[in-house]
């Protein structure tokens, strides 16, 4: 009986310290997706939830380690190559309610932010289950043309989660659409030890529709802010050749056709 007086101790000791510390963690989760639809082909990438008082950031590893790296150097890495389903960097502020995508342009380097105003109308349900450590309970929402169900948990006193998701009495587990093109699952739970969450600085707030164009834009032609003479390319043998750009652009549009999945079916842009 003993025993048992002190493992429960130990528990109520560890659920506290969470709840008085939710607000200054970093929740990492695991993003397992499907870049192409219909094709059981999925990647993973690990994200950070970092929550400093009333404010978070959701974002990649690489993100992260670049944004650290621009705020203690000045500089810090460049975008991928092509809009994808590692840019799911959102702002979100519980104070002002106010929650922001942002767009990162390949290759230029400009940035921008989607305000979200989409309104996230949850319903709890009645299924309990335990993932992990946490005992959970299941909720349901709609947002951007998919159907998400949701296990969160109110051993954990905050009213968040991955990506634009918010507003469940209790921290977001894991969340999934109805074709699991998108699955989140927390993965652990650190200190939050920065001063400061670092966000990139964005330019100006942009449309969906504003997005479909940067978006049409890059499709129609992937290397239009490169200099074209100053590309040097190999043949096998290590000689000079002549770039083929005309190969190099088809290549390329073909990926942004086949790897169009994007969690907002609703902005989705269409390529041909």
């Amino acid at each position: 009986m003993k025993g048992k007086s002190i493992l429960y101790g130990l528990f109520l000791s560890i659920t506290l310290s969470i709840f008085l510390n939710a607000q200054h963690l970093s929740f990492i989760y695991e993003l397992n997706y499907r870049p192409v639809p219909d094709i059981a082909d999925n990647e993973n990438v690990v994200f950070y939830l970092d929550v400093r008082n009333k404010e978070s950031l959701f974002r990649s590893d690489s993100f992260r380690r670049s944004d650290s790296l621009r705020a203690r150097k000045g500089t810090g890495n460049g975008f991928d190559m092509e809009y994808n389903n590692k840019q799911l960097y959102v702002y979100k502020n519980s104070g002002n309610k106010e929650i922001l995508k942002y767009v990162f342009v390949p290759l230029i380097h400009d940035i921008y932010a989607i305000p979200v105003h989409e309104k996230l109308k949850w319903t709890i349900l009645d299924q309990k289950k335990k993932i992990g450590n946490y005992s959970c309970q299941k909720a349901a929402v709609s947002y951007g043309g998919r159907n998400w169900t949701a296990w969160f948990s109110t051993d954990i006193s905050i009213q968040d989660g991955p990506y634009i998701f918010r507003g469940l009495p209790g921290l977001i587990i894991k969340i999934s659409d109805e074709n699991m093109d998108y699955d989140f699952e927390l993965r652990q739970i650190t200190d939050f030890k920065w001063d400061e969450l670092y966000p990139e600085k964005f330019q100006r707030e942009i449309s969906w529709e504003d997005f479909r164009k940067l978006q049409y834009n890059f499709y129609n032609d992937p290397f239009a802010m490169i200099n074209k003479s100053d590309v040097i390319s190999y043949d096998e043998d290590g000689n000079t050749t002549k770039t083929n750009f005309k190969v190099m652009k088809e290549q390329a549009q073909k990926r942004i056709r086949e790897k169009n999945n994007p969690v907002e079916l609703n902005h989705k842009a269409v390529f041909k």
